[in-house]
C-alpha cells in the first residue's frame, strides 16, 4: 500500500468509532470530508443551547473518539519503517500502537474530568443566563518541535508525528464542545487543515501570526450560530527600538455578543508571552501592552464610582508559575517593580529602574492608552492607539499634535488630565482597573500543585483568569504527582508538551 493510501486509510479509521453525544456522532466518519456536508453542517448549528448543560454534565457521557488501528489496512512497504516527524511516515506495529494507546488514554482520562465549582442543580440556557464554556491550549507548532529535538529526546518519537498529534488534538479539542477556543502555536502553514472541521461544525476564527520570521501564533475560534463579532485587535508585543519589547509574541482581544440576546457582551484575550525564565520583566512590560488593549476594548462607560467594564476572559500561555511577580499583578491589579530584578524578585544589583517601557508607547501606568483615557475624560484629543502593528500603516504623523508627554525622558511623570484625573509614567508601580480570579487554584485540597507542562518538572504556566463572570466548573488539571503516572507529553493520548485548560461560565443576559 502507498504511503498516500496509508495516510487516507489512518484518517479515515481515526474517527470510526466514537462515544460522543449524538449531536457529533454524524461528523467524523471522515474527518477531512464530512465537513464539505452543508446538511451536517447545518444539523450541528441547529443543536439548541438548551442542551447544552444536559450534554456536559451527564455523568454518563465521556465526551470520547476513541482511536482505532486496523492491522489488514495500517501495514507499512517497509516493515522496518517507523513514524517519525515527517508528514508522511507510516506505522510499524498497528496494534502494538494501539495498545499504547489505550493505555496512555486511560490514565490521562482519570486525571481529567469536569468538575463542578458549586453543588447546585445547573439549568439549562434560560432567559437570564447564557453558558459559556471556554477552552485554551498550546498546542505545540511542528516546527518548533523539529527545531529543538533535544528537548523531546525522552519522548516516544511515534507519538511525535505531526498526522498523530493533530488527530489526537481534534479528538480532545472539538471533544470537549467548547463554544469559544483559544490555541497557542499553531503553526501558520498547518493553519488551513487544522480548520478544516471547526469551519464545518460553525465556528469562525481570528488568527494572529507571531511578528517577523515567526512560523506559528494564536488561533481564536468562536461558534459563529452563538456570537457576534462586534470588535477586536490583533495585538504585536514586538515595539521597535525598545529592548524589553523586542520579542515577537503576540495577543488578541475580541468583543463578542451572544446573537440571541446582543445587548450582552463580554472581551475575551488570549496570548503567548515570552518563554524565557528569567524574563519576568519582559512578561510584565508584555502584559502592560495587552491589558491596555483589553481596557480599550473592554470600556463601557465612566461612572460616579469609576469607570464600568464588560466582562472579561483572558487565557492562554503566559509562561510564569503562580504567585510569581506578573501573575501577582494580574490578579492584585498592582505591582512595584522598581528595586526588583529581572526575575522581579528582591535583588542587590541590577535592579529596575522606575521605567518599564518608554512614554512615547504613550500607555499609562494604569495601563490604559492616554490618547484614549484623555479623549473619554476631556471629551476631546486624538482617539489613536500609539502601537505599532505591521498589519496596520503607520507614521509620525500619527504622533498627537498637542504633546502633553515627555517622550523623551525616563523621568516619573504626572498629568492631570482633568480635576482628580491624573495619568503616570515612568512611576515604578504598575497598576490596572481589572478584578481578575483564576479559575485555577494552583493545588489540591491536599496541597498538591497542579500542572499544566513539564519543563524538566511539572509546572503550571498556562491560565484562565476572569472577571465579572460566574465559573461554574472547570477542566480537572492533574496534580505533579499524578502527572508522573502519565508518559512524557507529547504522547498517545496528549498531543502537545501542554495540557489543555477549560472552564465553563454562567453569563447574566442584559435587560434592556
Amino acid at each position: 500500500m502507498s504511503r498516500l493510501a496509508v495516510k487516507q486509510v489512518f484518517l479515515r479509521n481515526f474517527y470510526k468509532s466514537v462515544t460522543v453525544p449524538q449531536t457529533l456522532i454524524s461528523y467524523y466518519p471522515n474527518l477531512m470530508e464530512i465537513m464539505a456536508n452543508s446538511t451536517a453542517q447545518q444539523k450541528f448549528k441547529q443543536t439548541a443551547m438548551e442542551s447544552f448543560l444536559e450534554t456536559y454534565y451527564n455523568p454518563n457521557n465521556s465526551c470520547e473518539m476513541p482511536l482505532t488501528f486496523p492491522t489488514e489496512n495500517l501495514q507499512c512497504n517497509n516493515s522496518s519503517q517507523t513514524v517519525g516527524l515527517g508528514v508522511d511516515s507510516c506505522v510499524e506495529t498497528p496494534m502494538y500502537l494501539k495498545d499504547k494507546y489505550l493505555a496512555d488514554k486511560q490514565r490521562y482520562k482519570t486525571m481529567r474530568q469536569w468538575k463542578r465549582a458549586k453543588k447546585e442543580k445547573l439549568a439549562s440556557n434560560s432567559e437570564e443566563f447564557f453558558i459559556l464554556r471556554l477552552l485554551s491550549f498550546n498546542i505545540l507548532a511542528q516546527y518548533l518541535l523539529e527545531t529543538y529535538p533535544f528537548l523531546y529526546k525522552h519522548h516516544d518519537k511515534q507519538a511525535l508525528s505531526w498526522n498523530i498529534r493533530r488527530q489526537l488534538l481534534l479528538q480532545e479539542i472539538i471533544g470537549a464542545q467548547a463554544n469559544v477556543i483559544c490555541l497557542q502555536e499553531m503553526q501558520e502553514e498547518h493553519l488551513q487543515e487544522f480548520l478544516i472541521p471547526f469551519k464545518g461544525l460553525g465556528y469562525n476564527y481570528l488568527y494572529k501570526k507571531r511578528t517577523n520570521d515567526k512560523k506559528d501564533g494564536l488561533l481564536f475560534l468562536y461558534r459563529s450560530d452563538q456570537f457576534i463579532l462586534k470588535e477586536y485587535v490583533k495585538v504585536e508585543l514586538y515595539q521597535s527600538g525598545i529592548e524589553l519589547l523586542s520579542r515577537d509574541n503576540v495577543g488578541i482581544v475580541a468583543k463578542l455578543a451572544i446573537k440571541e440576546c446582543p445587548e450582552t457582551e463580554l472581551v475575551i484575550a488570549t496570548t503567548h508571552l515570552l518563554y524565557n525564565p528569567k524574563r519576568n520583566d519582559v512578561r510584565l512590560g508584555q502584559t502592560q501592552l495587552l491589558l491596555a488593549e483589553i481596557e480599550r476594548i473592554a470600556f463601557i462607560e465612566n461612572t460616579l464610582t469609576g469607570p464600568k467594564y464588560l466582562p472579561i476572559i483572558l487565557a492562554g500561555d503566559f509562561n510564569l508559575e503562580p504567585y510569581s511577580g506578573v501573575y501577582k499583578f494580574i490578579t492584585e491589579g498592582a505591582f512595584e517593580y522598581q528595586g526588583k530584578g529581572r526575575n522581579l524578585e528582591p535583588t542587590e544589583y541590577r535592579s529596575l529602574s522606575n521605567s518599564l517601557i518608554p512614554p512615547r508607547l504613550y500607555i499609562t501606568d494604569n495601563c490604559q492608552h492616554f490618547n484614549i483615557l484623555k479623549k473619554r475624560l476631556r471629551g476631546e484629543g486624538i482617539d489613536r492607539v500609539m502601537l505599532e502593528n505591521s498589519e496596520s500603516l503607520t507614521s509620525d504623523e500619527n504622533s498627537p499634535t498637542q504633546c502633553e508627554i515627555n517622550a523623551d525622558t525616563t523621568d516619573s511623570q504626572v498629568i492631570e488630565i482633568v480635576h482628580g484625573h491624573y495619568a503616570k509614567f515612568s512611576s515604578g508601580v504598575l497598576t490596572h482597573p481589572f478584578h481578575f480570579y483564576s479559575v485555577y487554584k494552583h493545588q489540591n485540597r491536599q496541597g498538591q500543585r497542579e500542572a499544566t507542562t513539564n519543563q524538566g518538572a511539572w509546572i503550571t504556566v498556562d491560565y484562565i483568569f476572569y472577571s465579572d463572570l460566574e465559573p461554574v466548573e472547570k477542566f480537572k488539571l492533574p496534580t505533579t504527582e499524578e502527572c508522573t503516572a502519565l508518559p512524557t507529553i507529547p504522547n498517545f493520548a496528549v498531543g502537545s508538551d501542554h495540557l489543555c485548560l477549560g472552564a465553563t461560565f454562567k453569563i447574566r443576559k442584559s435587560k434592556l
